[in-house]
């Protein structure tokens, strides 16, 4: 038989590693169901089914969620404490039945009924936290069907290498997995904060998500590999291919034991300049890489991924134990957290904007919904009596974002005050990441305390390249000109008001463009765990005068392609014992 021809995908790699292995096609959890007729005489043992799926269900979650515990933290395990309520939701049940008792109809055709009717209630609702329960019901209504289908669930069947691909997987199906053997996951949809990462994460499985359309082309059984180091799928690799990523594979894994505590504190430029190396974290199961890798405290936590993958509500109290949990983590040098970025690639009032990237997201969200701002400043400020907390304002567009927000946080502290209940003092910054904010960044640097570059995002609106859209990749070009010059002006800005920038973002966590970053006068970057052994290496065996140049020549440039051609010839050139070409921005051109 002719050997099947190696097709890559290119996806967003959310959850570092890779995994050479076998695809598992596994259902999005969407399941058809028809209509039976059910005799009078069987009309009891029907609704006596739907009870033991109810009660089986019930059980599946309750295992779920100790091992979410276990695995996640108690953060992100309380996301099925909203399933086990609906499976005690007497009306819910009342209503399947009667629909079974009244129509004569089998319960899953009831259960379905019900659940659209429920379903359509909540989509309709104004309430966005109550309207995004939505998908906890989907959830609960697909794990019923399930139950009431006699099937076992799909990781018993797991072979030992099973790289588990779907079209996307709803929150219990991934915390379902049984990682003794499912390797790594793959989906045509998802981004960097979708359930599946989220999710992926905190459990250490390496995931690609955003493949489009790779989910049809994958047969159970077909070879496969997960490369999220390079954000890459490969489907039916030849024998060479699989044996070079075995090799990678092993080469990640001596890497990650042999960085593991490797050195701690900032790292020094061979002429001395001293470089703040924090944290990116967003998960529990992250908290030990701050440790682990030598991190200088928490550049940036998103404080976001507290919430269920809908973007569903905690209480202050959770948060409250959550940022006391990071403050402790951070130690002496403090953790930054970012109020609640909401309102984009997570889903609150998503359904209702054509754009949610230029909507009422981020800082617009938290000043039109002030109740959740309030709530979150108030947790942050208790925290802050355990540890050092600072906070970061996500997408100011101007001085006013600044002003309103201080405004609430001096109402919350006042109120803390009245009520005897301990606080601790909180330096206020700005996330520097759209062009607003980059041309008056002088001005909004007079009324905060620090600013933090979200490199990221910074790209994305400079460009106007929907980061997740891998249609118009070729466009999201990091070391475009334009984005280089919004750097360097914002660090400027950021110096002459005499106030810290921290940079953060995938720029801060790739060696290369570090070393830019340092020649635009950075000094402190935060950055994913994992990268800052890396990173450190990077900055250690360049002098930052060389980088200077290097970088005002980068300013001069005309286009994207001239940047990144300028950059692999000087690197190589000036420290070819510390950047391989494989480790500099590879020459591609847009179309």
């Amino acid at each position: 038989m002719k050997p099947l021809e190696e097709i890559r995908w290119k996806g967003l790699g959310v959850s570092e590693g890779i995994v050479v292995g076998r695809v598992l096609r596994m259902h999005d959890g969407t399941r058809y169901v028809y209509r039976a007729r059910i005799d009078e005489a069987d009309l009891e043992r029907e609704v006596r089914r739907f009870r033991a799926a109810v009660r089986l269900g019930a059980r599946q979650l309750q295992k779920i969620k100790k091992r979410a515990e276990i695995q996640l933290g108690k953060d992100h395990a309380y996301i099925f404490d909203a399933h086990l309520l609906l499976l005690e939701d007497a009306k819910l049940i009342r209503d399947v039945e009667t629909h079974i008792v009244q129509e004569r109809a089998n319960a899953e055709w009831a259960l379905k009924v019900v659940g659209d009717q429920l379903l359509s209630v909540y989509s309709e609702i104004k309430d966005d936290y109550l309207r995004e329960r939505g998908s906890d019901i989907e959830d609960v209504i697909q794990r019923l069907l399930v139950a009431l289908s006699g099937e076992q669930p799909a990781h018993r069947n797991l072979s030992q290498d099973a790289v588990i691909v779907s079209q996307d997987l709803l929150p219990s199906a991934v915390a379902e997995l049984d990682l003794e053997f499912a390797r790594a996951i793959a989906t045509d949809a998802g981004g960097w904060t979708s359930h599946t990462a989220i999710i992926a994460r905190g459990l250490g499985i390496p995931a690609v998500v955003g493949l489009r359309d790779f989910y049809r082309r994958a047969k159970t059984g077909d070879n496969i590999i997960v490369d999220a180091t390079r954000n890459e799928v490969v489907l039916h690799p030849s024998r060479a291919t699989r044996e070079y990523y075995r090799g990678e594979a092993e080469k990640l894994r001596q890497r990650r034991r042999t960085e593991a505590v490797a050195e701690s504190g900032p790292a020094h430029t061979i002429d001395g300049i001293e470089i703040t190396l924090r944290a990116n974290v967003e998960l529990p199961t992250e908290f030990a890489g701050v440790t682990n890798y030598g991190a200088t405290g928490i550049g940036l936590y998103r404080s976001e991924f507290l919430l269920t993958p809908r973007g569903g509500m905690i209480t202050e109290d959770q948060q409250y134990a959550a940022y006391t949990d990071v403050a402790r983590i951070a130690g002496e040098a403090g953790a930054v957290v970012r109020l609640f970025d909401l309102g984009s690639e997570r889903t609150v009032e998503r359904d209702e904007q054509k754009n949610p990237a230029l909507g009422l997201r981020a800082i617009r969200f938290g000043l039109r919904h002030q109740e959740v701002m309030r709530a979150q400043m108030r947790a942050i400020l208790r925290a802050a009596a355990e540890g050092s907390l600072d906070i970061v304002l996500p997408m100011v567009t101007d001085v006013e974002d600044v002003r309103r927000a201080r405004a609430i946080l001096q109402e919350e502290e006042a109120g803390l005050q009245k009520r005897a209940v301990a606080y601790g003092q909180v330096r206020v910054g700005a996330m520097i990441e759209i062009p607003a904010a980059v041309l008056t960044a002088d001005k909004i640097a007079r009324v905060v305390d620090f600013f933090e570059l979200g490199t990221n995002d910074l790209v994305q609106y400079t460009l106007a390249v929907d980061r997740g859209n891998d249609e118009v990749a070729d466009w999201f070009r990091t070391l475009h000109p334009a984005v280089l010059q919004g750097i360097e002006h914002s660090l400027r800005a950021a110096r002459e008001a005499g106030i810290p920038a921290i940079v953060c973002g995938e720029m801060a966590s790739t060696p290369a463009y570090a070393v830019l970053l340092i020649g635009f006068g950075a000094t402190d970057l935060s950055m994913t765990p994992t990268s800052i052994p890396r990173v450190r290496h990077a900055l250690s065996n360049v002098d930052s005068r060389t980088a200077r140049a290097i970088s005002l020549e980068c300013l001069q440039c005309e286009s994207a392609e001239e940047v990144e051609t300028l950059v692999r010839e000087r690197f190589r050139a000036e420290w070819p014992q510390v950047f391989s070409l494989r480790s500099l921005p590879a020459s591609r051109k847009k179309g």
